[in-house]
């Protein structure tokens, strides 16, 4: 079986490495300087366990990468992995979609194969049925269901995890247009996986379409809701959103993933998909209220943590703030959405001099603050002379640092741990100003 992934970014570029493991599989993408770089085993995002696997995929030749659609013709199936990103109301922009769409369409019509075209990029429901399907047959002159199979197949990768979530996922979504289509999707997987096959959910393309973004926006209302109970108990003394949290995710009905307090979410797919979602609501005369709390939540998450330096420290211009982490989240150098860029913005605003170390994500750094911070390799360099210190990121590197370590470098040791890293028992104590999200004993103003 001879495999097309077209799209190389995140998702495809996963997709394609794994899928490589037991058939031949074709990447396509119409970034060229990507395809190169690719080409040579050179990996461009961080993700554990991908370069062993382009490796291997490329050595073993069954990896290979292109921006010719023409290699396309010998496939059996095609992966649609192309970006989705926002537009400025927050709905999606299809036009790699179409652009793909068409292309296959075109390879389609001069193959007298019956190839199946399967769809993991995000798209809002509906698509398949009113978009893809309609331009496949358009530039293929062939009906869909007899000259050509269609499926939605939403992916549910992780940022960190996505070898691991595509190697060993909790569920397999499909949305076959007709049986035929049902039946060859369902025997990729079963080969694929082979005897270990997760639980396949085999629904309307609308409702595998529906599933991704539900999902999505149901885990970012889930980060949102509990950052919310933690600004409850910043104002309760004695109050602490980890006991809270621990004892709402005891409820079976509720479970305790994604009910960690912090300084929001970010990353390429939550506040993405929330938004569209939120689009896509409005558009269809509905009332996007929630969606909209939940991403003004997480909207203003940066805001409540410098609101609490500012508590600590009677003011921030003037001062030294290191920021230690920068991307959205450990295991990454992915800065999209990075609550921690938003921070070190309002910090930037408000007059401090704003410092930043991450262990992945510096180069992100650079490109989006550029001159208006200072940049350092060694957390510990990073806080050294700092008047306040806030933990955006819960690299395992940071949680080496110790209570000393701050007293002994900082100018002014203040430490707001937007992570919940560091135990308030030991590191609350002394000369060390401790702060941290969702805690009822914030210091007070101080002139």
């Amino acid at each position: 079986m001879k495999l097309g992934v077209v799209g190389l970014g995140y998702a495809g570029l996963c997709t394609a490495a794994c899928f490589a493991r037991k058939f031949e599989v074709i990447g396509i993408d119409v970034d060229r300087g990507r395809v190169s770089q690719l080409n040579r085993g050179e990996v461009p995002i961080h993700e554990e366990g991908l370069p062993s696997l382009l490796k291997s995929g490329i050595t073993g030749r069954t990896l290979s990468f292109t921006t010719d659609y023409d290699s396309l013709l010998g496939t059996d199936i095609v992966f649609i992995a192309v970006g989705t990103p926002s537009k400025s109301d927050g709905a999606i922009d299809l036009s790699q979609v179409t652009t793909a769409s068409a292309l296959i369409g075109r390879q389609i019509a001069r193959s007298k194969k019956t190839r199946l075209i399967v769809i993991k990029s995000t798209v809002t429901p509906g698509t398949a049925t009113t978009v893809v399907k309609p331009l496949l047959e358009k530039e293929a002159g062939k009906s869909c269901g007899d000259g050509f199979g269609l499926c939605s197949n939403p992916e549910f990768l992780r940022e960190g995890a996505a070898i691991e979530d595509t190697l060993r996922p909790d569920r397999v979504v499909i949305g076959p247009f007709d049986e035929r289509s049902g039946r060859a999707i369902k025997s990729f997987y079963r080969r694929f996986y082979g005897p270990r096959s997760p639980k396949m959910v085999e629904t309307t393309p609308e409702n595998a379409e529906l599933i991704k973004y539900a999902s999505n926006t149901f885990l970012a209302t889930k980060i949102s809701f509990v950052n919310f109970i933690a600004r409850i108990c910043e104002t309760l003394p004695g109050a602490d959103v980890g006991d809270v949290a621990f004892g709402m995710g005891l409820d079976p009905r509720i479970g305790r993933q994604y009910l960690e307090a912090g300084p929001g979410f970010g990353g390429a797919c939550f506040p993405k998909d929330s938004r569209a979602l939120g689009a896509f609501t409005l558009q269809r005369g509905l009332d996007g209220s929630l969606l909209r709390s939940v991403l003004e939540i997480n909207d203003t998450q940066p805001d409540w943590i410098v609101s609490s330096v500012e508590k600590a420290l009677g003011s921030i211009r003037g001062k030294d703030v290191a920021i230690l982490g920068v991307a959205f989240k450990e295991e990454s150098d992915d800065v999209r959405e990075s609550r921690a860029i938003v921070l070190a913005k309002r910090l930037i605003s408000k007059g401090a001099q704003v410092r930043i170390t991450d262990p992945k994500a510096m180069e992100g750094a650079r490109r989006e603050l550029g001159k208006g911070a200072e940049y350092y390799d060694d957390p510990r360099d990073c806080i050294r002379g700092a008047d306040a210190a806030i933990v955006m990121v819960a690299w395992e590197k940071f949680k080496k640092l110790k209570p000393g370590d701050f007293v002994r470098l900082m100018r002014t040791p203040v430490l707001f741990d937007a992570r919940r890293i560091y135990d308030a028992a030991e590191y609350g104590l002394g000369a060390l100003k401790f702060m941290a999200i969702g805690r009822g004993d914030l210091p007070k103003v101080r002139g």
